[in-house]
């Protein structure tokens, strides 16, 4: 694991502002750094070096590792501390198979209730998604293609399942992040998919849009395991 709890110039933590809980300030952040890989996975994180990079008392680094470690961000071990947990091809896999029994039959649910307008705002989501890319702006990449999938999660409706959703694809994001870091970022590639279930869509073929969701989600789960990857990469 590393041990190394020092944060460099691209490494470093904004000083969080007094106008918010100290609490979920501190949560906010440190999960933030953990999503983008800023603390890769089995970093230290040593509560004092938190603290000074945050300018707070090591009571809120506290509160939000325990948090964190609850979500299943962060690792704690006995007489050592928290580590940034890791990430295994299994997870991977497990998170996809997880996505594609919760949004696969969500398209299918929704499908009818979309109006072509809101079609044509997806359209554009999975446009700015595309140039992002290009551009290689990766964090609204990751913002703009998140707000797609969540989309039919915020038409269904079911609160529940939105934040199952939300929970679950935190997870991805950090995965994803993790992968590009790694030179594996054209496994993330999904524009056309995204554009056939929109055109499934408005065609009124519900059934054909469902099965290209979880075909596009069953096709990063099997690239990964089929890329030969041992994480974490080194």
């Amino acid at each position: 694991m590393n041990t190394s709890n020092k944060m460099g110039q691209d490494r470093s933590l904004s000083k969080i502002e007094r106008a918010k809980s100290l609490d979920e300030k501190a949560y906010l952040c440190i999960k933030k750094a953990i999503m983008d890989c800023t603390f890769p996975p089995g970093e230290f994180l040593a509560e004092l070096q938190l603290a000074r990079d945050l300018g707070i008392s090591k009571t809120p680094i506290r509160k939000a590792m325990a948090r964190l470690e609850q979500e299943g961000f962060l690792v704690n071990i006995p007489f050592k501390g928290y580590y940034v947990a890791d990430i295994t091809v299994e997870d991977i896999i497990e998170l996809y198979e997880l996505r594609e029994f919760l949004e696969a039959p969500l398209v299918r649910r929704t499908a009818s209730l979309f109006t072509q307008a809101e079609l044509d705002e997806m359209e554009s989501i999975v446009q700015a998604a595309g140039e992002a890319l290009e551009q290689g702006n990766y964090a609204d990449y990751l913002a703009v293609n998140r707000k797609f999938h969540h989309t039919f999660a915020y038409k269904y409706g079911n609160r529940r399942i939105l934040n199952v959703l939300i929970n679950l694809d935190e997870h991805v994001q950090r995965v994803l992040s993790y992968l590009r870091q790694k030179g594996l970022g054209h496994l993330l590639g999904e524009g056309a998919d995204h554009v056939a279930i929109i055109a499934a869509i408005r065609e009124g073929d519900f059934e054909s849009a469902q099965r290209l969701m979880r075909n596009h989600l069953a096709a990063f789960r099997e690239a990964i395991d089929a890329s030969g990857q041992t994480f974490p990469a080194v």
